[in-house]
């Protein structure tokens, strides 16, 4: 086995990425994308693992550096804020360089492994290492590899502690049982009776004063629909990475995973709100949400495009919606269970390991059980 670094997706190609378990976050189309629509002094670089005498690969993951991050977005606010002014007035030159493996965007992260791969731990030690020279090239201070679902063998997370990483919990995702017949099926066997109740009333709250459409060549509302994007997105709890109207433009060009634009529309003709769908056949993410909060209504809005996005995927008869992190109240009652995720953080800076310790306590409280209780106790964590 031996370890690459590529500088772009099209070096790898499709076709070799074929039989790893990427999911929709790390497939090759929508990797493409935020290359394409990639933001500021960020870089992007593909370790993989590869077989040298069939050129077939064994492991990959794609790594993100720089200092425009969001690395610290888990982090308590006096955090945030502390080191945010110390970058506003001392200038970009302190900012920590970050070296982020996995999506950017994701909502299950992963390392995607060869299904007949025999030694994961070499792989691992050989992704790693690549992910050393990376930070070592662009001088990243910090390693980070964002959020790795449960599902993700317990004895691989145990070795990459064993390799350096501090392990703490990231924000839970989210998922959906939408393997139903009908959209009425899922309302009656998936929800509660109080759940069922909920759904029913937004829709009928919405009679004449709001209709819902679903817009597949959407490239020519991105102008309009930004501002709503990048509204939520200033409002949001946690501010991860704010996506540049290109990455918009990229996924409606994108054909493998497909994307779709659901629109809420007032009977005045004014957007209300839109719904970013990624989708393939086993599954679909409802990735980003844009709100026009000057209405009244921004709540019963984000709901009805939530559901609209639940109906699209029972439609298509895809078994799997995830409606990603963050925004835990809403997305329960819409029928989603929570999910554990780990960060695992690395320090190449010998001044930040004191810190680690700190981090990991912090990220105790993102466990899926304590957000789910919080959630039951109508607390937001």
């Amino acid at each position: 086995m031996q370890a690459h670094i590529y500088k772009s997706i099209d070096e790898i190609g499709m076709e070799r990425l074929a039989d790893l378990p990427l999911g929709l976050d790390l497939s090759f189309g929508l990797l493409r994308v935020m290359e394409r629509s990639i933001w500021g002094e960020l870089v992007v670089r593909y370790l993989t693992v590869e077989s040298p005498e069939n050129d077939v690969l064994l492991a990959f993951v794609p790594v993100y550096v720089g200092s425009n991050l969001n690395f610290n977005a888990l982090l308590p606010k006096a955090v945030q804020n502390g080191y945010n002014a110390l970058v506003s007035g001392f200038g970009s030159a302190i900012a920590t360089r970050v070296a982020v493996v996995g999506s950017l965007i994701s909502d299950k992260g992963w390392i995607p492994m060869h299904p007949r791969l025999v030694d994961r731990k070499q792989a691992l030690k050989l992704l790693l290492g690549a992910l050393d020279k990376v930070a070592k090239e662009f001088s990243a201070k910090l390693g980070m590899l964002k959020d790795i679902h449960r599902d993700f063998p317990a004895e691989d997370r145990m070795f990459l502690r064993q390799m350096g990483f501090d392990e703490g919990f990231s924000l839970p995702t989210i998922r959906i049982n939408t393997a139903y017949k009908s959209f009425e099926e899922y309302l009656t066997k998936h929800l509660s009776k109080n759940g069922r109740r909920h759904a029913r009333k937004q829709f009928t709250k919405a009679e004449g004063a709001y209709s819902l459409r679903v817009i597949e060549d959407f490239e020519e509302w991105i102008p309009r629909i930004y501002p709503l994007h990048r509204a939520v997105f200033l409002k949001a709890k946690y501010q991860f990475e704010e996506l540049p109207p290109r990455f918009y433009v990229e996924c409606a060009r994108c054909t493998n995973p497909r994307s779709e634009l659901v629109l809420c529309e007032r009977n005045d003709g004014r957007i209300a709100g839109s719904l970013l769908i990624i989708y393939n056949e086993q599954e679909q993410q409802n990735k980003r949400v844009g709100i026009d909060y000057e209405l009244p209504d921004s709540g019963m809005i984000y709901n009805l495009l939530n559901y609209t996005g639940i109906q699209r995927a029972i439609s298509r008869g895809i078994p799997l919606l995830w409606l990603g992190q963050s925004s835990y109240l809403p997305k329960t009652r819409l029928g989603g269970d929570l999910d554990d995720q780990y960060l695992l953080i690395k320090a190449y800076d010998p001044t930040l390991k004191p810190t680690l310790p700190l981090q990991r306590w912090w990220m105790t409280r993102y466990s899926a059980a304590n957000v789910l209780a919080g959630v039951e106790q109508g607390i937001s964590i």
